[in-house]
Order: structure tokens, then sequence, then C-alpha cells
């Protein structure tokens, strides 16, 4: 009898040792957890005052509503910790608005962007596409004398194109220099280690398509 009290105590005994063990366990894993999400909001953190520094020590652009579509961007890039798709889909919004209401040029601007497409960028992501957006929509907006600007973004062979494509003049690429439009998008784009595809021919307007492996962003 007393053999039989002895076992039972001994597996009491590793019971209360297994239980405390899972539990050290299971504070562990959360204390692991908690450690990774405030990392993660940290960085995001230094992301988004990175870009409001950025802003308060950039110059006046050349034109006036490029200013503002610039600060526009910059301040919404600097809002939140993630960004989807839709987010890049309404700011686009804002900025053909924008270059709309203060540039005499295009009577229409038009959109394209995916309904159901579950993308997440970070500040510093959501910024250099805006960049390549802006960028584009100032060039076609001031000099191409197009009637029509249609913005697209698609999902096409595991990458994502952001397209900006205007019905206007066009240029020869081999015989005019990239200005300082295509050299901000070209900068924007090698931060997310992407392409750009640009044709342009005189008369036929220009299509530029940035183009972005998927496995850049989450």
């Amino acid at each position: 009898m007393g053999a039989i009290i002895g076992y039972i105590f001994i597996g009491l005994l590793v019971g209360l040792v297994v239980i405390q063990f899972l539990k050290e366990l299971d504070r562990k894993e959360t204390r692991a957890k908690k450690l990774v999400g405030a990392k993660g909001l940290y960085k995001f953190e230094i992301q988004r005052n990175a870009i409001l520094q950025e802003l308060e020590q950039k110059s006046p652009e050349k034109t006036a509503v490029k200013t503002k579509a610039v600060y526009l961007i910059y301040k919404f890039a600097a809002s939140k910790n993630k960004f989807t798709l839709k987010d890049i889909e309404h700011t686009t919004q804002q900025l053909q608005n924008l270059y709309h209401q203060n540039v005499e040029g295009p009577s229409v601007y038009k959109i394209n962007f995916p309904e159901k497409e579950l993308l997440n960028f970070e500040p510093k992501e959501i910024l250099s596409l805006l960049i390549i957006i802006n960028e584009g929509l100032h060039n076609a907006a001031l000099y191409s004398q197009a009637n029509y600007i249609f913005n697209i973004a698609s999902i096409e062979d595991d990458s994502l194109h952001i397209i900006t494509h205007d019905n206007g003049l066009g240029y020869d690429r081999k015989a005019v220099a990239n200005g300082d439009g295509i050299q901000q998008i070209t900068t924007a784009i090698n931060e997310l280690k992407g392409d750009l595809k640009l044709t342009s021919t005189q008369g036929n307007g220009t299509v530029a398509n940035a183009i972005i492996p998927l496995t850049n962003f989450s």
C-alpha cells in the first residue's frame, strides 16, 4: 500500500513539474511573440519618421501642383503601418483629382485596379509606389498634351505592374534624354528591386510600366 501511495505521489509530482514546464514554455512563447510584434512596430515607426523627416527637408518642386502632390503622398505614406492596393487606388484618385483641378490639360483621367488582390505594403514601399504614380501623372499632365491619362495596376507573372498610359505627343526615346521625372521613377523602382518598361513614340503617347516582383512584398 505504501509503495502505491509513493508511486501516486511521484506521478503527481512529475505531473506538476510537466505543467510548470509547459506554462513556462507558453510564457516564453508569449514574450517572444510580443517582442517580435514590438520590433515590427518599431521598424514601421522608424520608416514613418524617416518619411516625415525627408518631407521636411524637401525643397519646393518645379511646379506648384507637384509640390502639393508630393506633400500628399509623403503624409499618406507616414500615416499608418500597413497599406493595401485599395489604399494606392484611393490615393491615385486623389492625385488625379489634384492634377485635373490644377492643370489645364487632359480632360479625362481613368483608373483600373484589381478588386480583390490581397497585398500588404510597408510605409517605405507605399511611398516608392506612389512616387512612381505621381511622377508618371505629372509628366503626362504637364507635358504630353494628352486627352486622357490612364492609371492601371495589375498582377501578371508574379509581379505587380503599375502603369501610367497617356495618348499624348509621345517622343523619340533615342533622341530625347530621360528627364527628372523618369529618373525619379527609376530610382523608386530600383528601391523596390523592379524594372521599368518605357514605351513612347512620336504621336502615339507614352506607356510607363513599373514591374515589381510580388516576392518583395509581405
